[in-house]
């Protein structure tokens, strides 16, 4: 029974790997390109993901996930581009 059970396994494992590698369908990169402009351009999108991230990194360092000079830079970092996008949303 194991036998069956792990030669079944083996045939999906390499159907789930070879699928993708044998089959001709690729990524619609026009769709994709598209995609990553509009987030770009979504000044909302950012500044809400620039501050989720404040929020995250704060919570990280409070529950000593990061160190002090860790916290230091990424907090540092992420509000520089915190002024950066709300000098685009006011300019827009």
């Amino acid at each position: 029974m194991s036998i069956i059970t792990g030669i079944v396994f083996g045939i999906m494992g390499l159907y789930l790997i070879g699928y993708p590698i044998l089959t001709n369908d690729e990524i619609d990169e026009l769709d994709y390109k598209e995609r990553i402009v509009s987030l770009e351009e979504d000044i909302e999108l950012r500044k809400e993901a620039v501050f989720s991230e404040l929020g995250e990194i704060e919570l990280d360092y409070q529950m000593n996930k990061l160190s002090e000079e860790d916290y230091h830079e990424l907090k540092g970092r992420l509000q520089k581009l915190a002024v950066e996008v709300l000098q685009e949303e006011e300019n827009s």
